[in-house]
């Protein structure tokens, strides 16, 4: 992983902590906790999860703008 993609992935992974219900945060915060890690660490870590799991878009069939 490149520095980049941390940084902005720290950014991001701020961004949804932020937006978070305060029971969602605190379930976080609780995970972080019994992990020795910071909450936004395990925010940044789904999101990796989440990212490495999504499927590539194929040729001709994503969602981008039509030609």
């Amino acid at each position: 992983m490149g520095e980049h993609h941390k940084h902005a992935s720290v950014g991001v992974a701020q961004a949804i902590f932020d937006g978070m219900p305060s029971a969602d945060r605190a379930k976080v915060e609780a995970e972080a906790a019994t992990k020795g890690v910071s909450a936004l660490e395990i925010v940044r870590l789904s999101l990796d999860i989440l990212i490495s799991d999504a499927k590539p878009a194929t040729a001709g069939g994503g969602t981008g703008p039509a030609q």
